[in-house]
């Protein structure tokens, strides 16, 4: 496509012929993260493209390519960008109820979570109150799933032996 052609075509009709391409580039490389990443990406990019028409060399490649690879550099820019961010836990509710027995034990539980190091209150959080799975836990800590794993496995340990210290017994690992 000449830059003449390009100039030519409406924002809807380049929108219309690039964005799935975009897309597509965003979502493949950014399939582990929110759905929202790779579409915020591929708009990014027509927004780049609709604002800079004159960028595209057609002697380089055709304009799909272009986008393809425009799509590319903000996706990957964007995965290290999420990659690198600090990890901070999204939990601010108590962890246990008011009145009776449950606030003895909310206690408990919370005073051990506190003397936990970040790396274990980030794995209580994340597995045990958010349910999250082994492959995430590992993606988002850094950590490889066998850690996790081996690292879940002694955090049990560790907390079912200061649970017994509190004369509270649990059943199982």
């Amino acid at each position: 496509m000449e830059p003449e052609e390009l100039e030519a075509l409406t924002d809807e009709e380049l929108d219309g012929r690039c964005r799935p391409a975009a897309l597509a580039v965003a979502r493949t490389l950014l399939r582990n993260l929110p759905q929202e990443e790779a579409e915020e990406c591929a708009n990014d990019v027509m927004l780049r493209l609709l604002t800079h028409r004159e960028r595209y060399e057609p002697s380089r490649g055709s304009l799909l390519t272009y986008v393809r690879v425009m799509a590319r550099t903000e996706a990957l820019s964007r995965l290290r960008r999420w990659n690198s961010r600090p990890l901070t836990l999204p939990l601010e509710e108590e962890l246990y109820l008011t009145g009776g027995p449950e606030e003895y034990i909310g206690d408990i539980v919370e005073g051990m979570v506190e003397s936990l190091s970040q790396r274990e209150r980030a794995l209580f959080t994340l597995r045990f109150l958010y349910g999250m799975e082994s492959r995430e836990l590992a993606r988002r800590l850094g950590m490889t799933r066998g850690g996790v794993d081996v690292a879940l496995l002694r955090l049990r340990r560790k907390l079912k032996k200061q649970l017994a210290q509190q004369g509270i017994q649990v059943e199982g690992g």
